[in-house]
């Protein structure tokens, strides 16, 4: 009897051991920004059943832990301000505290390695590195950098990660894109601000979507199994970076998460791709799609950047680079995806593929969440955009979407850096005439050869191409190519996106 009392006594208090505390993950830890509005997302995990009460200053919200030991609650925080406060959910048996938290705007930044690039990262500072240092004491901004991991199937809401509050010490080891972007944007709308960094360098677009998206396209099924199969024979190593690891990994956890919008940077993994002008915006709004889908946020702003320029100039007029084919299938994507918008940066680039001008990034980004998410209308954040072409005897007049800013001849580029660690300057050649006012352009004649393309303004959103020896033309290109070279921008200094007139 005695020992069978000891063996419940030990049942017992292993029961005891095995229940869940309440607990909070990473992003709701000390420092956390959380995002101000009606309904803000707070989750956590607990006992199945048990009921947890979390509050928040003034707003308190209950939620019961479900039968898989996740609980969630929407707190209205429209009425606080920016804190700090003291975030408890309280259990049961147990209450876990964050301290220090602030309620602001929160914006959700994801992509691959040109997101991930820290402020002062291996490739060098960020070109103005020490201005936004010195400037960015006791600003209300944080950023939270979410942990890798490498799970099989998606992780539900345990977002492992580290809140930084900003200063000079830590600012080094932050996105410099998100932190361009909330800087410019906290400074514009004031309160408190902050960026949650989900980016993983090296990834392709159809990482970051669910299987079951991947498996209804065939090109990418067919991807996913070459890839499971080499991982199967042990060759796993050629396979830098499988399939959905970031849906699983970086999207699923914080996709209940409630922020303001999300901002993107990825594509220089898939620049390589057949066709990219085509295929790439067909991916992308599928990506797109699979997120707001699972975020029960179908109008969610979804902000991204075309490709810097990166690599050796053209030479030749008839180039097709297929990074050039990206960014025009960037530039086709905002044009199919709702509430999307694009900045235009390729006026901004080395040679090498990670850039340090990620400022001006970071600022157009701003730019475009100021008007069309804040409703700014004061602020410019459109760059100018291809329309429609009409050719007319030996040229071509090209008509743009200017967005109420004119077209604009900026001055021509002369030099690029040859990398963020050298700096070594590299002398671009003009390819038009020294009389044109445009540069960047070239033209294809009635036999299908291209040629290099004077060019001029001749209207408020119109330009005039044209060659020597292009008769009877058929097509124009713009900025075509691995490096940004041309000088066509609107009266607000935001840059042309290079375009072709092709299909």
């Amino acid at each position: 009897m005695k020992k069978m009392n000891a063996t419940l006594a030990m049942v017992a208090a292993c029961a005891v051991g095995a229940q869940a505390a309440v607990s909070l993950p990473d992003l709701f830890g000390d420092h956390a920004l959380v995002q101000r509005d009606a309904a803000t997302a707070v989750w956590g995990r607990g006992d199945p059943g048990e009921r947890v009460t979390v509050t928040l200053g003034g707003a308190r919200a209950e939620a019961t832990t479900e039968a898989d030991g996740w609980w969630l609650v929407r707190l209205d925080t429209s009425k606080l301000k920016d804190g700090p406060f003291t975030l408890v959910a309280k259990g049961a048996s147990n209450e876990v505290t964050s301290q220090d938290i602030l309620v602001g705007e929160v914006w959700l930044a994801a992509g691959q390695s040109n997101m991930e690039f820290t402020m002062k990262g291996g490739f060098g500072p960020v070109m103005d590195y020490k201005a936004r240092a010195a400037a960015c004491v006791g600003r209300p901004i944080r950023m939270f950098k979410l942990a890798r991991r490498h799970e099989k199937a998606p992780i539900k809401g345990d977002a492992k990660g580290t809140w930084r509050v900003v200063s000079p010490e830590t600012l080094g080891s932050v996105t410099a894109v998100g932190y361009t972007f909330i800087d410019t944007l906290q400074r514009a709308i004031g309160g408190a601000a902050g960026v949650v960094d989900i980016s993983w360098s090296g990834t392709r677009c159809w990482a970051w979507m669910p299987r079951e998206r991947i498996d209804a396209v065939p090109e990418l099924k067919a991807e996913r199994l070459r890839q499971e199969e080499l991982i199967a024979k042990g060759e796993g190593a050629k396979v830098r970076k499988p399939v959905i690891r970031c849906w699983n990994n970086q999207f699923f956890p914080v996709s209940q998460m409630s922020c303001r919008g999300v901002i993107w940077y990825q594509g220089c993994c898939d620049s390589g791709l057949r066709d990219a002008r085509h295929v790439y915006p067909k991916w992308m709004s599928y990506m797109v799609a699979e997120w707001r889908r699972e975020m029960k946020r179908p109008d969610i702003p979804f902000l991204y950047c075309q490709l810097a320029g990166w690599g050796p100039a053209e030479k030749r007029p008839d180039a097709d680079p297929s990074r050039a084919g990206l960014r025009e299938g960037q530039r086709r994507a905002q044009k199919i995806i709702p509430h999307s918008a694009m900045a235009v940066i390729l006026d901004n680039s080395e040679y090498e593929i990670h850039g340090r001008f990620k400022g001006p990034a970071g600022d157009r980004l701003a730019s475009l969440a100021l008007n069309r998410v804040y409703g700014r209308a004061d602020v410019p954040c459109a760059s100018p955009d291809y329309a429609v072409a009409e050719f007319q005897g030996d040229g071509a007049n090209i008509r743009f979407a200017i967005d109420g800013s004119p077209l604009k001849a900026g001055p021509i580029r002369t030099t690029f850096t040859w990398n963020a660690k050298s700096n070594d300057v590299i002398r671009l050649e003009r390819r038009s005439s020294p009389a044109s006012e445009l540069e960047g352009f070239t033209i294809r004649d009635g036999a299908g050869a291209w040629h290099w393309a004077d060019a001029k303004i001749t209207g408020p959103d119109t330009v005039r191409v044209w060659a020597a020896d292009a008769k009877n033309p058929t097509a124009v290109r713009y900025n075509w190519g691995c490096q940004g070279f041309g000088n066509l921008y609107n009266a607000a200094g935001l840059p042309a996106s290079c375009f072709t007139t092709e299909d």
